[in-house]
């Protein structure tokens, strides 16, 4: 039984895939397992997983096109390890990505994530989780900054006991467009939480990532996701959780003249106006503070 159960979901993955499957076979930590779940890719994502021949490497075929939820879930009943692990398909991994974070293994946590780089085809880098770009990763009990500084963890960092995934009773059928987000709440309500300070992972930025793609969904499930927690956070918690993803819902509906009107009137009664009016100030603010002070993950050098 490895140390690691790596999880690679692929849904026509061809032009990012073998970048991806590198930063796995290069890490220093070699006691690994890598479950590639491909769900009915027609690109040539399946031969590109068959030029590698190393044993560790198990490549599944999904009998049908499934969830996201559905096929991190499929995958996790195929692994072994004692912690799970997760890559997306154009996501890049460290070499010492693993070695770091079984560093802080112990008996209590059912959690361990990294630092994450953002990276755009224009050659842009920030930090994954702007709400602690200048400050450490939260570590221990961190459930409710789930929900106070929203989803800060890149799913490409995250490790999971794998006790505290069975724990929890997997991925529902509910979620089918963030089963990171349900993971990361559900085990960190139960487990304390470590993070590896420095950068471990590559985020690659493009037109095709699933959060610009099905941002409407998305948000609908989060508010979901928050009425099944809501007993367990101050309804201050809820209230702004709930108005943050009721105005991202209307943003999207604002986009389409068929449901523009609906959208507005989503805004102005269950959403903020206030927000929308404080973007740009932020954003300069934002932009101003990454002049003057220099980010957590560049003060501890050069990721790449």
């Amino acid at each position: 039984m490895p140390s690691v159960s790596v999880i690679m979901n692929v849904r026509n993955g061809a032009s990012t895939l073998r970048e991806a499957l590198e930063s796995v076979m290069t890490q220093t930590f070699h006691d690994w397992e890598l479950i590639v779940w491909d769900d009915r890719s027609t690109d040539d994502s399946a031969r590109i997983i068959a030029e590698y021949k190393d044993p560790r490497i198990r490549h599944f075929q999904s009998p049908e096109e499934t969830s996201l939820g559905k096929a991190r879930d499929n995958a996790i009943r195929q692994s072994s390890g004692e912690w799970v692990a997760f890559l997306d398909q154009d996501d890049i991994w460290l070499p010492r990505k693993l070695e770091k974070q079984m560093a802080l293994a112990d008996n209590s946590a059912g959690l361990i994530y990294g630092r994450t780089v953002r990276f755009y085809p224009s050659g842009l880098e920030r930090d994954y989780d702007q709400a602690h770009e200048f400050k450490l990763l939260p570590e221990g009990d961190i459930f409710n900054r789930l929900f106070t500084d929203s989803c800060f963890i890149a799913m490409s960092s995250a490790v999971f006991r794998r006790a505290a995934v069975e724990t929890i009773g997997g991925i529902p059928d509910a979620i089918q467009i963030i089963p990171d987000y349900w993971l990361y709440v559900a085990v960190t309500r139960r487990y304390p939480a470590r993070a590896v300070q420095e950068v471990v992972c590559r985020y690659r930025m493009h037109a095709a990532n699933m959060s610009r793609l099905t941002a409407l969904k998305m948000n609908q499930e989060v508010l979901w996701l928050i009425d099944q927690w809501a007993d367990d956070l101050d309804p201050w918690t809820v209230a702004l959780c709930r108005k943050r993803h009721f105005t991202a819902i209307a943003l999207e509906e604002m986009r389409k003249p068929e449901t523009a009107a609906r959208g507005l009137a989503r805004l102005f009664t269950q959403g903020s106006i206030a927000s929308q009016l404080a973007r740009p100030f932020m954003f300069a603010f934002h932009i101003i503070r990454r002049n003057l002070r220099r980010p957590y993950w560049r003060s501890l050098g050069d990721p790449k």
